[in-house]
């Protein structure tokens, strides 16, 4: 074979190698990051209130409860009215002061410290015919402290909200209890800053978090 026609297989055989590559990656190179058009109606400013919370990491549950005329958690922010479109989660309001009070763990009384709001809330999917719609409380940063132990929680949680009831569900998915629509993204708080704890809360770990939140306005979010 001379040395033009063996150039010419080996041109012809790498053309065509980049070709089957080219192929086998569009997919793939196609894929893009999902995205949703939230609308929201009867917006604007709101209170939420939750009567419990329960913090839950590794068997040790930090819950904060109401008594009297004193909540386990308040909430304050703003969702505005209007339509919202872009990459999963989008973003469709914030809350600007959250609040937990008559919280106790395992060695009692517990004291924590939000910090670094106001946070975003998001849709995380689109709105099933329930009237549910999956979110995202991101941006997340609270100290946690009780005799002898002391950590931080930070990053995002998920959960939904219900425009039937005005609720927002907090919650920590799992097989057994998954969130009403499949989320196109994972939420996950993250344990770091341990100080004692007696081993029992160690950084890295993903603790989970249970609550529902009552609106005060009668939001209303429609996302597909």
């Amino acid at each position: 074979m001379t040395i033009r026609k063996r150039a010419g297989a080996v041109l012809f055989t790498a053309t065509a190698m980049a070709a089957v590559i080219g192929l086998a990656a569009g997919p793939a190179i196609a894929a893009t990051t999902p995205r949703l058009t939230v609308k929201v109606s009867a917006g604007g400013t709101y209170t939420a209130k939750a009567s419990k919370t329960v913090l839950s990491d590794n068997g040790v549950n930090v819950t904060c409860a109401s008594k009297g005329k004193t909540l386990a958690s308040e909430a304050s922010g703003k969702i505005s009215t209007g339509t919202y479109k872009g990459k999963v989660p989008v973003k469709a309001g914030t809350a600007a002061k959250l609040s937990f009070n008559r919280c106790s763990g395992p060695l009692g009384a517990v004291k924590t410290t939000v910090k670094g709001t106001p946070y975003a809330v998001s849709a995380d999917s689109k709105t099933n015919s329930k009237g549910e719609t999956d979110a995202i409380i991101s941006g997340i940063k609270v100290a946690v402290k009780m005799t002898g132990c002391t950590f931080n929680v930070t990053g995002s949680t998920a959960g939904y909200y219900t425009n039937s009831k005005h609720t927002l569900t907090m919650m920590t998915p799992t097989k057994k209890k998954p969130l009403p629509v499949k989320p196109m993204v994972n939420a996950q708080l993250t344990v770091s800053g341990v100080t004692g704890c007696l081993g029992i809360v160690k950084n890295g770990q993903h603790p989970s978090y249970v609550s529902t939140y009552s609106l005060s306005r009668k939001i209303s979010i429609k996302s597909s």
